[in-house]
């Protein structure tokens, strides 16, 4: 995957350019293009994981052709589970704070933010895989996903932790 900061830079227009040489703005900037790619990537991976959601919730048909009604039942409850944990990554606080926050976050900050939202793209990684692979039940898939989810939620709050100020 590219570097969203990069993308970010390159896509800047004369006049944002002049701007920042502006003393003080440079500064301003350049966490706000930071700030920009973290909400980039991390839309990128709610979408890429609501993608894989979608997969897995097909194999509900055949569950229900098969009249496996226990599986359905795990299936809806994973199903929401992935729901919240797309939610928690899609609107996860972005690396932001104003003039009055009671956290600042810095350029360091943005940066371990950044580095734990693309680790996210190995698990997302790892989720599709597990979501088609056709070699196993749709049960062995529901419950792989289940450590995959743990697995995220992890992450996430490891997120939570470093945005607080915590790790």
């Amino acid at each position: 995957m590219k570097d969203l900061r990069r993308e970010i830079d390159e896509g800047e227009n004369a006049y944002q350019k002049l701007i920042e040489k502006i003393p003080g703005f440079a500064g301003y900037f350049e966490r706000e293009k930071r700030r920009t790619g973290d909400k980039l990537l991390r839309q990128y991976l709610a979408d890429r994981l609501r993608k894989t959601k979608d997969m897995l919730l097909s194999e509900g048909n055949v569950a229900l052709k098969e009249k496996d009604f226990e599986t359905l039942g795990e299936l809806q409850d994973l199903v929401k589970r992935f729901q919240f944990v797309i939610d928690k990554i899609e609107y996860a606080p972005q690396g932001y704070s104003g003039f009055f926050g009671a956290i600042k976050v810095n350029s360091e900050m943005l940066d371990k933010l950044y580095s734990i939202d693309a680790s996210l793209i190995a698990h997302i990684e790892d989720a599709e895989k597990i979501v088609s692979d056709e070699t196993k039940t749709v049960k062995e898939r529901i419950n792989m996903m289940k450590d995959k989810l743990k697995a995220f939620e992890s992450v996430i709050n490891k997120r939570s932790e470093t945005l607080s100020g915590i790790n």
